[in-house]
């Protein structure tokens, strides 16, 4: 009996999201045998490995990496669970707006923010520096953005934001009567929160610390602007090294890049492991709850510090950006100390038009053509009996837990040492395109099976009763009912191809430069006026979207 076609196809795009995924991680393992760059002839060897981790830098560089990520991740998750809570759980005034602030932090570019706080903290010459030296007779800087604490304190900022987004819909989720319970029973709201509020939201907090822990191990822009030059390496930026040297170590940088996924992967497994067998009912069909805890003239507090947050955190490097990008010498007072000279240098450079045309194409591209694969996939995995859909799933989440620079290298390889017909796409658009889909398709998939889960059968089975094709019901009836999670979904597909830069930073060539890379350049070329304009740039692009995407928001809120 011949398969049906629709089978065939499901088998095919199985096919696809397996080779696309593992291929460059496969090759990754590869060039880590080899003994030379991708693309060029070398015996195969351990001596990657061993050069690798032999060598003490390697290890202290990985102490690095964990020990800062682990700092960064409790600061940053302790500060999202205090958001997440006055916004879900609290009676603070216009918690609405509150939380839109919060979600436009995640829209300033981590790498114009970089910037800002080096314009900000810079010994000697920053902003805060000079202000503090002009009211106390103090003879050296009060901050030092160039140094540990300079990158803890740039990187819990929107960190804390990604685990706001995921810990709040479990807070709002979570029956109110539990903690009226314990409040009737004497305990005060801090010991409510601490002995019954955390324990449930435990699977939310441990999936989002997990997720936090795997992004900051794999962060990038901070650790190379701000402690580089400072002596400070984590991976990344030891691999960045070992890629940059004349000749580039690219065996090393390989056995490096392979060894920490496989330290990655090794966290994912330890998740799971905490969390196989447990249940953590809180929503019941007993008289649901979601009463606000009443924090009576404290929430004039809370107000108060999410006002703050969101000073700190987006306003003050926003406003910074603009004043840095005016400057005649970034970071110095001079008389009549701003210009638009160096507005005129960058939109006038013959670089810039390109590397926005390509933002846009990456940005546009990638979201387009993601979201209507990731939507197929979804389909299939929750709509369909097919055998492998559960491999599918699997298949899809791998990327979650593949640092960017981990899957840059693999593409490496994959394009200029792997499949001849590939090395003819090398340095083009397509390959950082390539990457990006790749590393959305845990998100995309995610939020399409969330919303694709909400839709009845009977609503398919009762167009192709009245003989539609599975192609026009699709298009007729699941596609507008599925419009406005498609819709976000795109938006943070757009974002996270427009602001990334580990990613894209060993892949691009001057053919398909971004404005990521340019203000990368800009930056190392000493150029940092020129770089606060490009990152001023990327800044309006992305909050331009977060206000198309609170329209869009909404206009799907259905009133009361």
């Amino acid at each position: 009996m011949k398969p049906e076609r629709s089978t065939i196809a499901m088998w095919l795009v199985l096919l696809a999201v397996a080779f696309f995924v593992i291929y460059p991680l496969f090759m990754l393992a590869f060039g880590s045998f080899k003994g030379g760059p991708p693309g060029t002839e070398g015996d195969f060897s351990f001596q990657g490995y061993i050069r690798a981790y032999s060598s003490v830098e390697t290890y202290q560089a990985l102490w690095t990496t964990f020990w800062l990520s682990l700092v960064r991740l409790v600061l940053a998750l302790t500060l999202a669970l205090f958001l997440a809570w006055v916004v879900a759980r609290t009676d603070t005034p216009f918690r609405t707006g509150l939380e839109v602030m919060i979600w436009l932090q995640i829209f300033l570019p981590l790498l114009p923010r970089v910037v800002a706080w080096a314009l900000l903290a810079a010994p000697e010459h920053g902003f805060l520096n000079k202000a503090i030296a002009s009211f106390l007779p103090i003879d050296r800087s009060v901050f030092d953005i160039y140094s540990y604490g300079g990158i803890i304190w740039v990187s819990i900022f929107p960190w804390s934001t990604v685990l706001f987004m995921l810990i709040t819909p479990a807070l709002r989720g979570m029956d109110a009567s539990l903690e009226e319970s314990s409040r009737m029973s004497g305990a005060s709201n801090r010991t409510t929160f601490v002995r019954i509020t955390l324990p449930l939201l435990a699977p939310a907090i441990l999936g989002a610390a997990m997720l936090g822990l795997v992004g900051l191990m794999e962060s990038f822009e901070p650790e190379l602007f701000l402690g580089y030059g400072k002596g400070i390496y984590v991976y990344t930026t030891r691999v960045w090294w070992l890629l940059g040297v004349t000749p580039g170590d690219f065996p090393q940088a390989m056995a490096l890049s392979t060894v920490f996924l496989a330290l990655v992967f090794g966290l994912i497994f330890l998740q799971w492991r905490l969390l196989s067998g447990r249940q953590h009912v809180t929503i019941t069909g007993r008289g649901f709850a979601s009463r606000p805890v009443r924090l009576g003239k404290w929430r004039y507090v809370t107000l108060s510090a999410v006002l703050l947050y969101f000073v700190v955190g987006t306003l003050l490097p926003l406003l910074t950006l603009v004043m840095g990008s005016m400057m005649k010498l970034w970071g110095i007072w001079v008389t009549d100390p701003f210009t638009l000279r160096h507005w005129a240098r960058t939109l006038g450079d013959p670089r810039f038009v390109p590397a926005l045309k390509n933002t846009l194409l990456l940005g546009l591209g990638t979201a387009t053509a993601g979201m209507i694969f990731y939507s197929l996939v979804s389909y299939i995995i929750t709509k369909t009996k097919f055998a492998g859909r559960k491999a599918l799933d699997f298949v899809s989440w791998l990327p979650w837990g593949v640092p960017g620079l981990v899957l840059a290298l693999g593409l490496l390889w994959a394009f200029v040492g792997g499949i001849p017909v590939f090395s003819l796409l090398s340095g083009s658009l397509w390959v950082l395109m390539m990457a990006f889909l790749i590393r959305s398709t845990p998100m995309g998939v995610r939020v399409m099976n969330g919303a694709m889960v909400q839709l009845g059968n009977e609503l398919e089975e009762s167009s192709r009763t009245l003989g539609a094709s599975w192609t026009v019901t699709f298009r007729k009836i699941v596609a507008p009912l599925l419009s406005p999670a498609f819709v976000s979904a795109w938006i943070i597909v757009f974002l996270l191809a427009v602001r990334d830069l580990v990613t894209v930073v060993f892949l691009y060539t001057p053919k398909s430069r971004v404005l990521s890379t340019m203000m990368y350049e800009h930056w190392f070329a000493g150029e940092y006026e020129r770089a606060n304009v490009i990152g001023l740039i990327m800044a309006a692009l992305l909050i331009t979207l977060a206000v198309t995407a609170r329209i869009i928001g909404a206009r799907r809120e259905i009133p009361a």
